[in-house]
């Protein structure tokens, strides 16, 4: 038997975004550092973590049964680099990962290239797993492209260029000393 059906994104993160919204106004509270641009700051890195989420994972689209995997696991994915590039998308992922580059000093306090490029990576190779995983197991439709790393890699360090430049600034360098995170202690 056969199964094909969708998981939504709205009734997925909506709820997820109002937990993890709640959960950081607690966190940084407990912690003794809830400010009010603190506060902007980890509900901006949960929305973005949120659009992210919407663009390239959900909605989910699951097929099950005998009919629903028929394409074998290493035609699910694009391994080799540049060769297989399509241009529009490799931009789309370079703009999608800009904010990971604006905001990872002032969330993850991330200061220099290495360790962004390390960030970006990471959290574009997650991406790239799960999305793998989900057209293996589920036949979602989501295709995993190594492109798409080097692309998500690129928008990251070209936000925190972007952020670099903007620091050289006296009132960035203030904005950028109430917005970020401290450290725990």
């Amino acid at each position: 038997m056969d199964t094909q059906f969708d998981v939504p994104a709205g009734p997925v993160l909506i709820p997820l975004a109002a937990v993890l919204m709640t959960v950081s106004w607690f966190v940084l509270r407990r912690r003794g550092v809830l400010t009010g641009p603190r506060l902007v700051t980890a509900w901006a890195a949960i929305l973005y973590l949120i659009g992210v989420l919407a663009l390239t994972l959900l909605p989910l689209q699951v097929a099950l049964g005998v009919h629903a995997n028929q394409v074998p696991w290493y035609d699910k994915a694009s391994f080799i680099p540049l060769l297989t590039i399509d241009a529009r998308t490799f931009m789309l992922n370079i703009l999608l990962m800009v904010p990971l580059g604006l905001l990872a000093p002032v969330v993850l306090r991330v200061h220099d290239l290495l360790q962004l490029m390390l960030v970006a990576l990471c959290f574009s190779a997650v991406i790239e797993v799960v999305q793998f995983s989900t057209d293996v197991v589920l036949s979602s439709g989501r295709t995993a492209d190594v492109n798409d790393l080097l692309a998500n890699v690129l928008g990251a360090v070209l936000g925190y260029g972007i952020w670099l430049g903007m620091k050289r600034f006296a009132a960035i360098r203030e904005l950028t000393r109430r917005l970020t995170i401290p450290a725990r202690r």
